[in-house]
């Protein structure tokens, strides 16, 4: 039966355009991987002994000439689905509107200086204050700060527990989050309270509740500060402080800060209530001009633009998350039609519902194409958790977010600017990111529709899947090798990260079918090798071996020739391989070698050693 979108209801149009522009999108990304393969062969070629065309040769051409005849028949298909369906205008408008507000930002956003997070805090000092007289009050061992996503919770007791560990023998920040891992709770609590108490309790592979009372036993006594960021869930039946061997009786000198969304946290804890309030309408326009005009005297608003800021800035709530996303969105025009059309914007956001995330929303959307992926991308790690700026960018090249003569740094600083993800350095200059969590909420909603799975259960279920999150899953290597994904030809991305139950040989039915994944992250994993099947990923740019049981470099890595990446760090008895050097393409090699690698004279491309 013909459909004639004339007469077709507007849900039915949305979501069958919604399913072509999925397929537009697996197009693409076919084409695209077939056009890297053919580089790579290209490039094998060239590099051979003999450039005379060999029948193995001939076969190959012609088996891609094959498929590139499949795609362009697949690609005719699309085009020919997308005109039935009229969408032409539709794309036309999306594309248009999305080029309009992120014209000025590729103008203009890569000549801004990062702002430091904290560099102007504003409304935070009497809630400090607060929060530290209550501390010192020795009737609340817990104290919970408790208020909306966004509210400014986590920047609060940032502030607090930074003023006030030193008076502590210990401390200790575990950022719990809605479905967290009481094994890697356990171990970041003990590796934060003593080194020796960390080695001790991994040594002796010991079970979680000894591992409770280990800890339990080491900060009876003591005077300890630990704070539980973003805890979700806490029931008395359930207790997550007993679970992690905190005490909290009458002897205790124990003080625990939590920051929680919900109030019933608060109850079944047991403990004193810190309502967090709204910014104050004078707070929220201050904040709001430190990220609007960041390149004005004093943080002033230009007065053809101060009535419209105004109702911005009253649009976002006074929450400062939404403040300082929308404020930096806008902090690279002046022009008065981008400022009304952001207000335009946020007046249609629902705010019975949850309109904080409408409103990081909108400066999604304001993102150029390229910032959106390497923002989705964010994705891949944890909540809170902190990450070396340069792997990351390593992880957008690898995926080919990155625009020829873009440099990929930029796009770092872009993403921080516009406060959708925070960066620092440490005492020995290596720079770190973290993001929030509301944002991360936001990656994994977008890295979602873009084929992006997060548990085995989604790898799972039938879906064609371009990108496995999978890491810290409690899972082992047999999880997925006996049940297959559907379509692990398709698979970019694979992270199984932290699951130490994967060890030993790891089967090579774990990665067959994978032809064009990029990335590989095994790192705080138990393996000892990769199987040879490794080496005919042509595309694999980035492998993290990170921490594991290899005593040396897997040999199937050596025909990795598109690599640019590689890091064995933290591996014992370790040596590096002597055809290191016929990695050409290799960027960054991290391990721990005793002396200079032989070969790396040859790597012309290599930054980091």
């Amino acid at each position: 039966m013909k459909i004639h979108t004339a007469v077709c209801s507007p849900i039915l149009i949305s979501w069958k355009v919604k399913e072509w522009l999925q397929s537009v999108r697996d197009i693409a990304w076919e084409a695209e991987d077939l056009l890297q393969i053919c580089a790579v062969d290209s490039m094998y070629a060239t590099n051979a002994q003999f450039c005379a065309l060999s029948c193995n040769q001939l076969i190959l051409r012609h088996q891609m000439g094959r498929r590139i005849r499949k795609v362009k028949a697949r690609m005719m298909a699309v085009v020919e689905e997308g005109n039935q369906l009229n969408t032409s205008h539709c794309v036309m408008s999306h594309a248009e509107e999305t080029e309009s507000s992120s014209r000025s930002q590729r103008q203009q956003l890569t000549r801004l200086s990062l702002l430091p997070s904290d560099s102007k805090p504003v409304g935070i000092q009497s809630k400090i204050e607060s929060m530290v007289n209550l501390l010192e009050n020795p009737e609340f061992p817990i104290i919970a700060v408790v208020g909306m996503g966004g509210i400014g919770k986590t920047y609060l007791l940032q502030h607090v527990y930074n003023a006030q560990k030193g008076r502590y023998e210990k401390s200790a920040w575990l950022s719990v989050s809605q479905f967290f891992s009481l094994s890697k709770l356990l171990s970041d609590l003990a590796f934060q309270l003593s080194r020796d108490l960390s080695k001790e309790i991994k040594e002796s592979g010991v079970s979680e509740e000894v591992a409770a009372e280990s800890i339990h036993s080491f900060i009876q006594g003591k005077r300890c500060l630990i704070v539980l960021d973003d805890v979700w869930r806490a029931t008395r039946e359930d207790d997550l402080l007993t679970k992690l061997g905190i005490p909290t009786g009458a002897n205790s000198q124990c003080k625990v800060l939590v920051s929680t969304r919900n109030k019933e946290v608060c109850v079944n804890l047991d403990a004193k209530i810190y309502e967090m309030e709204s910014l104050t309408d004078e707070e929220s326009w201050k904040l709001f001009c430190v990220y609007a005009f960041p390149k004005s005297e004093e943080n002033r608003a230009p007065e053809s633009l101060k009535e419209v800021a105004v109702n911005i800035m009253k649009e976002c709530g006074n929450l400062p998350l939404a403040i300082k996303t929308t404020a930096a969105s806008l902090a690279n025009t002046t022009l008065p039609g981008d400022w009304h059309s952001k207000f335009s914007k946020l007046q249609k956001v629902d705010t019975q519902n949850d309109f904080v995330m409408d409103i990081l929303k909108l400066s999604y959307n304001s993102l150029p194409a390229h910032l959106k992926a390497c923002f989705a991308y964010l994705s891949f790690f944890s909540e809170d958790e902190q990450i070396e700026c340069e792997y990351l960018v390593y992880l957008w090249i690898g995926e080919g977010f990155i625009p020829a003569r873009e440099n990929p740094w930029d796009c770092l600083y872009q993403l921080a600017n516009l406060c959708l993800l925070e960066i620092w350095e440490d005492e020995w200059v290596t720079k770190y990111f973290k993001i929030h969590d509301l944002l991360l909420d936001l990656a994994i909603l977008i890295s979602r529709e873009n084929k992006c799975a997060f548990s085995v259960e989604d790898a799972l279920d039938g879906g064609r899947w371009c990108r496995l999150f999978l890491a810290d899953k409690d899972i082992d290597e047999n999880t997925i090798s006996e049940r297959r994904p559907v379509s692990p030809t398709h698979v970019r991305t694979l992270s199984l990260s932290g699951n130490k139950e994967i060890g030993g040989n790891i089967p090579a039915t774990l990665f067959s079918g994978m032809r064009v994944l990029r990335v590989l992250e095994m790192s705080y994993t138990n393996v000892s090798t990769l199987p040879a099947c490794v080496g005919e990923m042509k595309l694999l740019k980035v492998l993290n071996l990170t921490k594991t049981k290899i005593k040396e470099v897997p040999k199937c890595v050596r025909f990795l020739k598109s690599l640019i990446y590689l890091n064995v760090s933290r591996c014992r008895h370790l040596e590096a391989p002597k055809w290191i050097g016929e990695l050409r393409c290799l960027q960054h090699l991290e391990g721990p070698f005793q002396q200079m690698p032989k070969g790396t004279s040859t790597l012309q491309s290599l930054r980091t050693l």
